[in-house]
């Protein structure tokens, strides 16, 4: 594993390179891995750690690494957008092409990680091969406001019988509802970015395969033929087997990895799931 600073314009990013394990059949296949946002990313780090590692140890090369304004990137976090990130993701993977020298390459991502992976794979100059896509955020707004009711019921939590009755105390910790999620910063131009974000944005496809990993088989299924991309060829959604809450504390204190979902990427890349 191999600390790297990357540059995007005047945005300073931090980056962990996995090389393939020197004992592993070569693949010349790279896979990007794109963080999801906030505490989301806090609560998935041991996740990606692991999937970088075994990636690593079946031949892939593998970098995982931090947005601009999150992790040890530089940045506050109310400098953190979609859109922004998905340019840093960019910057990420043509370092990661370069190191490697890989013929392929592969994305996958959590929740926003997922829309992440998915535009970048849409801008990127080399195609990619696969793409998959862990509970990933099929709707904007929908997403927004699970956000903001998870963030009240931590306050709710914190400050107990005083938050519903203390105006004072609402207007000092929160002045305004929509800006933070979890402690985290959430400005205007960045709640825009993400109600604009849809079922549609999978289609064009910009990969041969991409693989939704969804809590909800049936109701992602539906969602996916309103927009018109359930059936697409290419497109295959799978049961993910865990109902996990990233939203919330529910997960904060928790290793949570599940193993099938990293079998599930190996069997994606084509590669035996003991690897």
């Amino acid at each position: 594993m191999t600390p790297v600073r990357l540059t995007n314009g005047q945005r300073e990013l931090v980056a962990l390179y996995h090389a393939p394990a020197a004992y592993a059949p070569e693949q010349r296949h790279a896979v990007l891995l794109c963080n999801p946002f906030g505490q989301e990313a806090i609560r998935a780090h041991r996740l990606y750690r692991v999937m970088a590692d075994r990636l690593a140890a079946a031949g892939f090369a593998v970098l995982r690494f931090d947005y601009y304004g999150s992790g040890d990137s530089a940045g506050d976090d109310d400098a953190w957008d979609v859109e922004g990130s998905i340019g840093d993701a960019g910057v990420a993977l043509d370092e990661l092409l370069r190191r490697s020298h890989a013929r392929h390459w592969s994305a996958a991502g959590l929740r926003l990680g997922a829309s992440i992976a998915l535009q970048t794979a849409r801008l990127a100059a080399q195609p990619a091969t696969n793409l998959l896509l862990i509970d990933p955020v099929l709707d904007g707004p929908a997403y927004l406001a699970a956000l903001a009711a998870a963030n009240l019921e931590a306050l709710n939590r914190a400050y107990g019988p005083r938050w519903p009755v203390c105006a004072p105390l609402r207007r000092a910790m929160l002045p305004q509802a929509d800006d933070e999620a979890l402690g985290f910063a959430l400005s205007a131009d960045c709640r825009r970015q993400i109600a604009r974000i849809s079922a549609a944005w999978l289609l064009p496809l910009p990969a041969p395969r991409v693989s939704l990993l969804v809590p909800d088989v049936a109701a992602t299924r539906q969602r996916l033929a309103r927009a018109g991309v359930e059936g697409a060829a290419g497109v295959r959604v799978a049961d993910s087997q865990a109902h996990i809450d990233w939203a919330t504390d529910s997960a904060a204190a928790t290793a949570i990895v599940p193993m099938h979902w990293i079998n599930h990427l190996l069997d994606l890349l084509g590669q035996p799931t003991y690897a």
